[in-house]
């Protein structure tokens, strides 16, 4: 495992990972500096392909006493980033699309990455980690998006503490007053899906390797551009201009080793028009190497590889000679195994409903389990006999 640890020239990696992220770019920092954000502002405007999300704190306090900037936080805002706040927020946590994972104790400030005494662990290309982390990122932004515009940090937010925050920091340097902070914005939660992050990603790992079965859900399409449902998968490939025994990647699926199986799932609609993955056939692989990336003449021939540069070869496989409508909906693998259906969540107490439905968000492929593996073999099988199969 590529692991090392950072204890002096954060600022000079965190540069170093930006000019590899392609996609995006996920952040979480109780505190942001001035210095910090305009460096990631200047990125981002040059960058505008990227999107990237911030969780920080939104206390007038902090903003005061200047361990955070709302003027670095107005800089992110114009500079498209997606900022959201969370009360009683400690974690540090920086992700670069999926190939690398900070996570330590320096907050996204000049101290944080220059002057203060930080330590940090860099994992770098290492998938497993990251998708960990990714889950536990996503994990804690849908419980803040669920709460509506309360943790949604906005200019109009920005603007009410500028008037405020340049004489209350005034009157605290002359101590003219006592201010104590009764100022915060932002969603409360009362249980944080990980208490711990770098115990949790690492210990839910190990229990994933536990479980390495070499099944996985492979997407194509995605919920901003869904896939018609009355093609079958061979049509769909043909009007997409991809090649049928090839599968695209946005990130490096290092994971994927020779003669895993990937359940063909495309994002699309089922047969009543709902929105919905559809798993419409499986392949086996030849697993993905370090040679699998597209060169700038690929991109040249198809622009659209510039967001989905990695890619693995099929080997065999079939999909169901029907419409996409007819394969299986992911919900019925989520309503017939639950939780028992990714390595990841099986130690979970409780999962909802939604959570489940939502593990494919931003995901080109995940793992799942032997149970799921059974239950999408003996769904296609039916299928394969009704409608009849195409072979890859």
């Amino acid at each position: 495992m590529p692991v090392s640890l950072i204890s002096k020239n954060l600022l000079y990696q965190f540069q170093e990972l930006l000019e590899k992220t392609e996609n995006e770019l996920n952040i979480i920092s109780p505190f942001i500096g001035t210095q910090t954000a305009n460096l990631l502002a200047d990125w981002l405007t040059k960058n505008p392909s990227v999107v990237c999300n911030i969780i920080t704190r939104f206390y007038r306090e902090d903003f005061v006493e200047r361990v955070s900037s709302i003027y670095g936080l107005e800089r992110l805002l114009h500079a498209n980033a997606n900022i959201y706040a969370l009360v009683d927020l400690h974690s540090k946590l920086y992700l670069f699309d999926s190939h690398s994972t900070i996570i330590g104790s320096a907050n996204f400030t000049k101290g944080g990455f220059v002057s203060n005494h930080e330590i940090c662990v860099l994992m770098d290309d290492e998938p497993e980690i990251a998708e960990k982390a990714q889950e536990y990122f996503y994990d804690l932004l849908e419980q803040i998006q669920a709460a509506g515009d309360k943790g949604v940090v906005t200019q109009e937010w920005i603007n009410e503490e500028k008037k405020h925050v340049p004489q209350l920091a005034a009157n605290q340097k002359d101590k003219t007053v006592t201010y104590s902070n009764n100022k915060k914005k932002g969603v409360e939660l009362k249980k944080i899906v990980h208490p711990d992050l770098f115990e949790s990603i690492l210990e839910n790992t190990y229990e994933e390797d536990e479980e390495s079965t070499g099944y996985w859900l492979k997407f194509e399409g995605t919920g901003k551009n869904r896939i018609p449902n009355d093609l079958n998968y061979q049509q769909m490939k043909g009007i997409r201009n991809r090649d049928l025994k090839t599968t695209y990647f946005p990130r490096r699926p290092s994971g994927i080793a020779k003669d895993d199986t990937l359940f063909l799932t495309i994002v699309s609609y089922d047969e009543q028009g709902h929105p919905t993955p559809m798993i419409v056939g499986y392949a086996k692989t030849e697993g993905f190497n370090k040679d699998n990336v597209v060169d700038d003449a690929d991109i040249k021939d198809a622009p659209w590889k510039h967001h989905f540069p990695y890619y693995v070869e099929l080997t065999s496989g079939k999909v169901i000679n029907a419409p996409i409508k007819n394969g299986i909906r992911l919900v019925d693998l989520y309503n017939s195994i639950g939780k028992a259906a990714f390595p990841s969540l099986r130690k979970r107490n409780k999962v909802s409903h939604k959570t489940l439905q939502s593990m494919h968000f931003r995901r080109s492929h995940i793992r799942i389990t032997q149970e799921a593996y059974n239950f999408l073999m003996d769904e296609l099988n039916k299928r394969f006999s009704k409608y009849g199969e195409i072979n890859l």
